[in-house]
């Protein structure tokens, strides 16, 4: 090597030594799997709940906005046939 200082040996090693190191902790799982906290029933309740209310809301919506398109498409249809109804008319006058 370019760089190797004078009487420097290349067999040197330098190893990490396996000194006395904390092993972090390994967590186990607690034996009490079917514990339920009332934090979690609370949550579910809500989310139960939510679902109850919101379910029919959407329902309401959707049947108001469909019932608001056929309205409206019988309404273009009104205004249609009359447009139709005046422009027969407009030529009837022309001849």
């Amino acid at each position: 090597m370019a760089t190797k200082a004078k009487g420097a040996s290349s067999s040197r090693k330098t190893s990490v030594s396996n000194g006395d190191y904390p092993l972090p902790p390994i967590f186990v799982a607690s034996d009490s799997v079917h514990k339920q906290d009332w934090e979690s029933v609370v949550g579910w309740i809500a989310c139960c709940v939510l679902v109850i209310v919101l379910l029919p809301i959407m329902g309401i919506i959707l049947l108001d906005t469909l019932e608001a398109k056929h309205e409206v498409k019988q309404q273009v249809e009104k205004v249609e046939k009359l447009r139709r109804q005046i422009e027969q008319k407009e030529r009837e006058k022309d001849k």
